[in-house]
C-alpha cells in the first residue's frame, strides 16, 4: 500500500513533525525513494528533534527597548557634543576628555550590557551602541593627542583614524555584525588615507590607498575569508569605487574609477549579485559623464553614454533577478 499526497497515514502511525514534510514522506513513499518504516523513522526523529528544539525566547516590549536605546544613544552623543561646544572653554583639557570620554564609555558598556537573550533585536542595538562608542572614541582619542600630548595636526589625524580602527576592528571581532563590519571597515580604510596623505603631497594618492583597501577586501570576501560573504563583497567594493570617486577628477582617478566599475558589474552578473550590481552602477553614473565631459567636451555624448550605461545595467539587473528566482541556480 502506498501514501498519495493528501492521503491520511494508517492508524497508529507518529504524524510527522510539521505538514510539509508530512507531505514530503508521504510523496516519497509513493515514489517508493523510501518505503514506510523509513518514513515512520524519519517522521519520529524529526518530531524528536522539534520537541527538543527550545522555542525562540518572546521578549515583551522589546521593540520598545530596541527604539529607546536608540533614542538614548543619540542623546547621550547629542549631550556631549553639546558640553564639549556651550562649555568648551569653561571645561577644560580634563573636563573635555571626561565628558567625551565618558560618553565613549558609558555607550560601549551600555552594548555590553545588552543580553544575548535580546534575540536579533539586542544585536542591533549593540551595534548601534558601538557604533556611536566608536565614534565617540574617536573624539577622545583626537582631544587626548592634540590637548594632552601635543602631537602635531599633521600626526593627529593619523593617530586618532589609528585608534579608532583599532576600536572598531576589535568589537567587530568580539560581536560580529552587519553594522561593526561596515564600521570597521571605514576606520580601516580612513586609517590607510590618513597614513598616505601624511606622507605624500599629491592630492590624489590617499584616494588610491582608499581603493586598494576595498580591493583587499573583496579579494579576501571572494577567498572566503570574511563573513558574511555577500556583504563583504559589496562593502569593499563600494570603497573602492568611494576611493576611485576621492582621485577624480584626475585622469588615472577616470581611469581607474571606470574600469572598477565595470569589473564590479561584471562580477555581479557573473555572481548573480544584485547588491554588487548596485555598487557597479553607482561608480559608472558617476564615472560616465566625467570621462566624456573630460575628455571629449561634449554636451551631447554624455547623456547618450549614460543612456547606453542605464540600458545595459537595468538588461544585467532583469538577467541576475531572472537567474536568481531559477530552480538550478543557487
Amino acid at each position: 500500500m502506498t501514501i498519495r499526497p493528501g492521503e491520511r497515514a494508517p492508524r497508529g502511525r507518529r504524524p510527522g513533525p510539521d505538514p510539509v514534510l508530512a507531505a514530503r514522506l508521504a510523496d516519497w513513499v509513493g515514489a517508493d525513494i523510501i518505503t514506510h518504516e523509513q518514513a515512520d523513522l524519519i517522521a519520529a526523529r524529526e518530531g524528536a528533534l522539534a520537541a527538543r528544539r527550545p522555542s525562540a525566547p518572546t521578549v515583551p516590549g522589546s521593540l520598545l527597548s530596541e527604539a529607546l536605546g536608540y533614542v538614548g544613544g543619540v542623546v547621550i552623543l547629542v549631550a556631549a557634543v553639546l558640553l564639549a561646544t556651550e562649555f568648551w572653554t569653561e571645561l577644560g583639557t580634563t573636563g573635555r576628555l571626561a565628558v567625551v570620554g565618558g560618553a565613549a564609555m558609558a555607550l560601549l558598556a551600555a552594548g555590553m550590557a545588552v543580553p544575548r537573550s535580546a534575540g536579533a533585536q539586542g544585536r542591533r542595538l549593540r551595534a548601534v551602541l558601538w557604533a556611536a562608542a566608536t565614534a565617540a572614541s574617536a573624539g577622545f582619542t583626537a582631544l587626548f593627542t592634540s590637548d594632552v600630548l601635543a602631537v602635531p595636526d599633521d600626526d593627529v589625524g593619523v593617530t586618532t583614524s589609528a585608534v579608532t580602527a583599532a576600536v572598531a576592528m576589535t568589537l567587530w571581532w568580539w560581536r560580529p555584525t552587519n553594522l561593526q563590519h561596515l564600521v570597521a571597515l571605514v576606520a580601516l580604510a580612513g586609517t590607510v588615507g590618513a597614513v598616505v596623505a601624511r606622507f605624500s603631497d599629491v592630492d590624489h594618492l590617499p584616494g588610491a590607498g582608499v581603493w586598494a583597501v576595498g580591493l583587499l577586501w573583496f579579494l579576501f570576501a571572494v577567498g572566503g575569508l570574511l563573513r558574511p560573504r555577500r556583504l563583504a563583497l559589496a562593502l569593499g567594493a563600494a570603497v573602492a569605487v568611494f576611493g576611485t570617486l576621492m582621485m577624480l577628477p584626475t585622469d588615472s582617478g577616470i581611469t581607474l574609477m571606470l574600469a572598477t566599475a565595470a569589473a564590479v558589474v561584471t562580477l555581479a552578473v557573473v555572481m548573480t549579485d544584485l547588491a554588487l550590481l548596485a555598487v557597479g552602477a553607482v561608480g559608472l553614473l558617476i564615472a560616465l559623464p566625467t570621462a566624456v565631459q573630460t575628455w571629449f567636451g561634449g554636451t551631447f555624448a554624455a547623456p547618450v553614454a549614460l543612456l547606453c550605461a542605464g540600458l545595459v545595467l537595468v538588461g544585467a539587473a532583469l538577467w541576475i533577478a531572472r537567474r536568481r528566482h531559477r530552480p538550478d541556480v543557487a
